[in-house]
């Protein structure tokens, strides 16, 4: 269910994750492109009822971190 963004030179990781309760928590995990995955800055995005709506919360805040440079 992860996906990739790319802007410039830097990646964020995207990926929704259930939750005990049923509900997802969105996750957003940004990086340099030339760095390994162990350098990803883990941003929370939000807890959301669905799946789809996790991974909207997490594309939007992905994309906010990528534009704002926020890393």
């Amino acid at each position: 269910m992860d996906r990739i963004l790319k802007s410039g030179t830097h990646i964020a990781r995207i990926t929704a994750v259930q939750m005990p309760d049923a509900t997802f928590e969105a996750q957003v995990y940004v990086r340099l492109a030339r760095e390994p995955e162990i350098a990803e800055t883990y941003i929370p995005a939000g807890i959301f009822p669905t799946s789809d709506a996790a991974m909207q919360g997490a594309e939007e805040r992905a994309r906010r971190a990528l534009d704002e440079n926020e890393f």
